[in-house]
């Protein structure tokens, strides 16, 4: 594994410090790493490491920093890497689309609070976006829309071979200690106003007569800045602590000055993300008190390890450092157990531990979202495509875009980890389709594999920064989105043979076709209930007529009188049970006649929900349809079909397998796809297809259903 670490710079700093240690900890355990920054002190540390290290200006928040991509996209081909890790905005900006360009998977780690403008947001594009401390997690959550699952809580690590513990002696808990050796209390953070150095100072001032101390302040504004460590200058010439505190500035000797100090003090006002500092007090033995903010929280139980304080309460904070230095047995135990909370929960083998199981679970798993919509029949033709990308990547997780009223049709296949439903009338809205958008890019997909081929289909998938887009290219459907098209979208098939042409491409090289649906036991139940009276009592077979079809396909309806005529020999003459099955408007053309009115005709026309239907037509012995939902739920439940095509091609629609029987004429106008009918003699593709044909379908598919009974009636005695 070779992973890219961005950030910044490398100058001395809780965020550096860990990208140093994580690198070596990776070394150590054959792993590699490659960093990128715009250098600093630390760099030296990685040379001594033989870490390869670039130095870019990834810091510089400029649009001229755009033009570094390509020189990130040449790293990180160049260095063979397999993943982009980003530390902070503007490196997870030039990652981000260096990621997308080479197909590598991107992450972020979020050190801090970011605000939640547009230019943040980058942080929370990673396929996995890691967290500090749970105070993070909930921020970017809340306000960067991250979904939880995305979301990993790794608390910082600190290098135990160079934070030694040093177990006070007897001697260290007498108090007061004599003048000659002062208590040294510690303060370590970036020099500014909201790190609360004032008020910590304030606070030194109030109890500096009770005991004989040493403040040391660690840290520094950074380059070029000088206005607070000036302000801090006159405030300790003010409050009279010349010969007490000493600004140190900045210090690579951190363990050092830890080991010789008696109490680390946080003073910050502000949350902190986490507070680095305090498990590395915790690491060397030292007590700490800090004030109760942030991600200290996590680390800090006030009274149990260490004391909390309000932020920016000088006298709490006076209170408590006597406390801490006048009790010395207290603040042994302080400091013995933050020291078993620190080997416990914040080693950097922990942190390394769980950083490599992020990186091993980001790059064994692909992220796939299949866009199908609808209809009913499409969606069920797409079923066997679910099992084929399920076998070709069985540790992806597979997500189906589809409209809400047709999710409950595939909920239960065991190929999709996930239903993501949407109201396709709504598509339409500027408001709900960004809303969809920025929820598809927040799920992180690897690719996108489009199955529905419509103009918004593709528009989503781009607009949610997919990096793989797949689909078919075909005019007027905006297919120059895509950037893995398929240019033979008009080669007629059948459905699923079309649909394998766009799987191949991903690496699919086993076909199978036939359709699958899964059972409700609930809906089964009313099904059999339905049907009980009529095929029970009176040994009747049962055939489903679907009369109608879409309102925008008039042209696909059989004629209503023909289907009357079909239902009354069925009935009379082959002692058959009729069922009426279709949506409710279907409903009118049956009910204006006294077709239903029959006691052998069961009409369950707008009846019935989507699973009960699929329920009911799994019971029938033979189903007649024409080119509509019903006859691709009969060919996924194994229902002999007999079906009637006349302005669509059955190459390109009809059900595979289950021997089916295709009822269809060769006029020169067909197939014309068109929902009204335009010759002179309307509708003559469907009425010329006659009542005794399609009588004389049916009984070869009722022969073969009762041959197939007897023939599974042996097997099942010899088993």
């Amino acid at each position: 594994m070779k992973v890219l670490q961005l950030l910044p710079a490398l100058e001395v700093g809780g965020v550096e410090r860990g990208v140093i240690d994580l690198a070596r900890e990776m070394k150590r355990r054959g792993e590699e790493s490659v960093i990128i920054s715009s250098g600093g002190e630390l760099v030296q540390e990685l040379q001594k490491l033989g870490i390869p290290h670039y130095t870019l200006p990834v810091h510089r928040k400029s649009f001229s920093s755009l033009a570094l991509i390509p020189k990130i996209v040449r790293i990180i081909e160049r260095e063979h890497i397999d993943l982009v890790h980003a530390r902070s905005r503007v490196p997870a900006w030039l990652g981000w689309v260096a990621a997308r360009q080479t197909g590598r998977p991107f992450i972020t780690t979020c050190h801090g609070y970011y605000s939640a403008h547009f230019l943040s947001r980058v942080m929370g594009w990673g396929k996995r976006v890691i967290v500090i401390s749970k105070i993070i997690g909930r921020h970017m959550i809340d306000h960067f829309g991250v979904s939880p699952d995305r979301v990993r809580l790794i608390y910082r690590g600190v290098d135990l071979t160079q934070f030694r513990w040093n177990e006070p002696s007897d001697q260290d808990q007498e108090a007061p200690r004599s003048k000659s050796r002062p208590f040294r209390i510690l303060n370590i953070g970036r020099l500014s106003p909201i790190k609360g150095q004032i008020e910590f100072l304030k606070a030194i001032h109030q109890i500096r007569s009770r005991l004989p101390l040493e403040v040391w302040l660690a840290g520094s504004e950074g380059k070029g800045k000088s206005k607070y460590t000036d302000l801090l200058t006159q405030t300790i010439r003010q409050l009279n602590l010349e010969s007490t505190v000493k600004l140190l500035g900045t210090r690579r000797d951190i363990p050092e000055l830890l080991a010789q100090s008696d109490l680390l003090a946080l003073s910050t006002l502000v949350p902190e993300a986490f507070g680095r500092v305090v498990i590395e007090a915790g690491a060397v033995g030292i007590p700490v008190l800090a004030t109760r903010v942030g991600g200290v929280l996590e680390i800090i139980r006030s009274g149990d390890n260490g004391l909390l304080v309000p932020p920016g309460d000088i006298e709490a904070m006076a209170r408590g450092i006597l406390e801490i230095l006048q009790d010395r047995p207290r603040a042994k135990n302080f400091a013995a157990r933050l020291h078993e909370k620190v080997m416990n929960e914040f080693s950097l083998e922990r942190m390394a531990d769980q950083t490599l199981e992020v990186y091993r679970e980001v790059l064994s798993e692909k992220k796939i979202l299949i866009a199908k919509l609808g209809a009913i029949g499409d969606l069920i033709l797409a079923t066997p495509s679910f099992r084929m990308i399920r076998e070709r990547f069985p540790r992806a997780w597979i997500s189906l875009l589809v409209d809400r009223k047709l999710g409950p049709l595939v909920s239960s296949s065991p190929y999709l980890n996930e239903i993501i439903p949407l109201d396709r009338k709504k598509l339409r809205r500027f408001s709900y389709f960004l809303k969809l958008a920025k929820k598809l890019r927040g799920e992180a997909f690897d690719l996108s594999l489009d199955l529905q081929n419509s103009k918004w289909t593709h528009l989503l998938s781009f607009a949610a920064a997919i990096p793989e887009r797949y689909g078919f290219r075909k005019k007027g459907a905006l297919g120059f989105l895509l950037n893995r098209p398929e240019a033979t979208f008009a080669v007629p098939e059948s459905p699923v043979k079309h649909q394998y042409r766009l799987l191949s491409k991903i690496g699919v090289r086993t076909f199978h076709e036939s359709l699958e649906l899964w059972s409700d036991p609930e809906a089964e139940a009313k099904a059999t209930a339905l049907l009980e009276d009529k095929i029970r009592q009176k040994d009747l077979r049962c055939v489903g007529f679907v009369v109608g079809s879409s309102s925008r396909w008039i042209t696909k309806r059989w004629p209503i009188f023909y289907f009357q005529e079909l239902a009354r020999r069925l009935i009379q003459k082959h002692r058959c049970c009729v069922v009426l099955l279709g949506a409710e408007e279907d409903a009118s053309c049956v009910r204006q006649s006294d077709f239903s009115k029959n006691p052998e005709i069961l009409d369950v026309i707008g009846k019935t929900s989507l699973r009960e239907l699929v329920a009911l037509i799994k019971r029938l012995d033979v189903l007649v349809t024409g080119d509509t939902a019903p006859l691709h739920v009969a060919g996924a439940v194994n229902t002999k079909v007999v079906a009637l095509f006349g302005p669509t091609d059955p190459r390109r629609h009809m059900t595979p397998g289950n021997g089916s029987i295709v009822l269809k004429r060769r006029l020169a106008c067909q197939p014309c796809y068109q929902g009204t009918c335009r010759i002179e003699d309307k509708g003559a593709c469907l009425k010329q297809i006659s009542v005794d044909e399609v009588e004389q379908a049916v009984l070869r598919q009722l022969l073969s259903v009762e041959t197939e009974k007897r023939q599974r009636i042996p097997s099942a005695v010899n088993s």
